[in-house]
């Protein structure tokens, strides 16, 4: 399936505090550096002319100036020539707090979807995004083919299917070298082992190309009992040199002919033999196709993501003068200068878009594990710390849609069935009817509105109250309507207390623990865990695992054999579908 472009239709900042300054000041920047309307008309078109691959080349250098600029507004740090006399602890402490919450921002993205229902989705897909590499990363690799081989940018080429994806049409047309190299080869990524190998054959410096077969060598000399001339090193190990210098510093193919330039005179064939194509961002879906009927923008269809913009500094090594150096997310940065026309709450602003429509395109990811259950009546216990609870906004937008449904719309559909025969008729919402009026009016439809719907408990979990505490409002919404019954919320850095996780909780509050035993064992509810990192999974899995050892089998049973019969209950669980993860590193 071709992806489609899509169009942002709105964003909006989730992390508290975060402000819209630097949003607008960038949409004031792009407006007074766009010269024509043309040249601008979209920031995600394929170049198909020279003119078009220069007015690209434009837009990625607004863009970098975006970056910068976002920056600068939220620094990480404080300057390197920062003096911290006159200031009190207080004030220091205050603004490292400030430099690490500049470093989580979240925002929701609404997107467009086609009026064809050729991209449809439901809660608990994800979406699928592809993103051109950093604008930084492609300048530098265009100058360095135009500098070692005379190679422009406007230059056409024909990639054949073995250097190019399947996801697009690129292979039955000519297309410049700058699509190609800022949409057909992955610049950004951390750069694996095997192909520090293969760029080392291009290195014309012996020293350069030593140590980069050095960084490499457990790939190939191990293999070739040292085939490869690389020496043992003393008192560090290849795979510790490989991780501190390249994954931990989280070095791209960029990076790498940066700092050894013998290389740059590798051809752009070389380049597209050694570098993979950019991988698709995967993002959960936020909300119910059930909801959200409003037109925006002329589209009917439209579904939302939620993100945390990567931000972040690699730690610093004495050996290392390019540590501790500012890395950012290749899609969500690129996504933050996309929305900045909405992130800025400025409608005058907003009219950017109209000069530079911010389109992505966009590709379905359906799920078969993590799915609402049919049953309405099935209890339902989510866990989400940080934007693992995107996901299960969609599960409640969706629940509350199935209810409002049942207890409205179906009222009104089988009072108008039941008592009017004529040749006309009569629109649900036109009849003025309670709940109670149209009971008893057809059996089935009672039958279903006598369904309870299944209690809902919600765990979150973040840092900061006052500022990663997401959908705050959205879920306090829900547990007023009733679909939330529930909610528990582990704040981590808070000042002067314990760290809390959603764990935490589980295993500290009592009736909390009882609760959540009584509704897997005795409800037969389904758990569901969505989040980022493999140890918040696991962290919580063992303290679901600990109480039903505790509160289910500790009574008829030793510590050991009720520990054993606990986790072999959530393995049936995951069997049936009870019990489903959606971990993300």
């Amino acid at each position: 399936t071709r992806p489609y472009e899509s169009r942002i239709l709105n964003a909006r900042y989730l992390t508290k505090g975060t402000g819209a300054e630097c949003a607008r000041n960038v949409c004031e920047m792009m407006m007074m550096s766009t010269t024509t309307t043309e040249k601008t008309k979209h920031w995600n078109d394929a170049a198909c002319s020279d003119e078009e691959e220069e007015a690209t080349a434009e837009r990625d250098r607004l863009l970098l100036r975006a970056m910068e600029m976002y920056d600068r507004h939220f620094p990480l740090a404080a300057p390197s020539n920062n003096d911290a006399d006159g200031s009190n602890d207080n004030d220091e402490r205050q603004q490292r707090l400030q430099y690490v919450k500049n470093g989580k921002r979240v925002i929701e993205m609404t997107l467009a979807l086609p009026d064809d229902f050729t991209l449809e989705y439901e809660p608990g897909d994800s979406v699928g995004l592809l993103v051109p590499n950093a604008p930084h990363a492609t300048r530098f690799v265009l100058d360095m083919l135009r500098a070692h081989h005379g190679i422009l940018p406007t230059q056409k080429i024909v990639l054949d299917g073995s250097t190019t994806t399947t996801t697009t049409d690129s292979r039955s047309r000519p297309i410049t070298v700058g699509e190609a190299v800022r949409n057909k080869m992955d610049l950004c990524s951390p750069v694996k082992k095997k192909r520090l190998f293969l760029l080392s054959q291009y290195a014309t410096d012996p020293e350069e190309r030593r140590a980069l077969r050095l960084l490499s060598a457990n790939v190939n000399a191990n293999a070739n009992g040292n085939g490869s001339g690389v020496e043992e090193t003393s008192g560090r190990s290849v795979g510790d040199l490989f991780q501190t210098y390249v994954e931990e510093q989280h070095r791209s193919i960029v990076d790498i002919l940066k700092e050894f330039p013998s290389c740059q005179s590798i051809p752009l064939e070389g380049l597209f033999g050694i570098l993979p194509a950019i991988p698709p961002r995967y993002y959960s879906v936020c909300s119910s196709p059930l909801s959200g009927k409003e037109v925006i923008d002329g589209y009917s269809f439209h579904l939302k993501v939620a993100f945390s913009v990567v931000d972040y500094l690699t730690p610093s090594s004495p050996n290392d003068p390019n540590s501790h150096r500012r890395m950012g997310g290749v899609a969500t940065r690129y996504l933050e200068c996309l929305c900045s026309p909405f992130l800025c709450n400025d409608s005058a602003a907003a009219t950017t878009t109209a000069i530079i429509p911010p389109t992505i395109q966009i590709f379905p990811k359906p799920t078969h594990d993590f799915r609402l259950p049919t049953d309405l009546s099935t209890p339902l216990v989510l866990i989400g710390p940080g934007t693992g609870i995107a996901p299960f906004l969609g599960f409640l937008s969706h629940r509350r849609a199935q209810i409002s449904s049942l207890e409205s719309k179906q009222a009104a559909e089988v009072a108008s069935e039941g008592t009017w025969r004529g040749g006309y008729e009569l629109d649900p919402e036109e009849l003025n009817i309670s709940n109670s009026e149209a009971r008893g009016l057809n059996l089935a439809v009672d039958y279903m509105r006598k369904q309870r719907h299944g209690e809902i408990d919600l765990f979150f979990g973040c840092r900061y109250r006052d500022h990663d505490w997401l959908y705050e409002k959205e879920v306090e919404e829900f547990r007023t309507m009733g679909i939330v019954s529930r909610s528990y919320n582990a704040f981590s850095r808070e000042e002067g207390q314990e760290k809390m996780y959603v764990q935490t909780i589980m295993l500290k509050d009592e009736a909390c623990g009882s609760r959540l035993v009584d509704m897997i064992t005795k409800q037969m509810a389904s758990v569901y865990i969505c989040g980022d990192g493999n140890a918040m999974g696991r962290d919580v899995q063992e303290a679901i695992t600990r109480l039903l050892a505790e509160k289910k089998f500790g009574k008829q049973s030793d510590e050991r054999e009720a520990t054993e019969k606990a986790v072999e209950y959530v393995d049936q669980m995951k069997r049936s579908g009870r019990f489903v993860l959606d971990i993300w590193s």
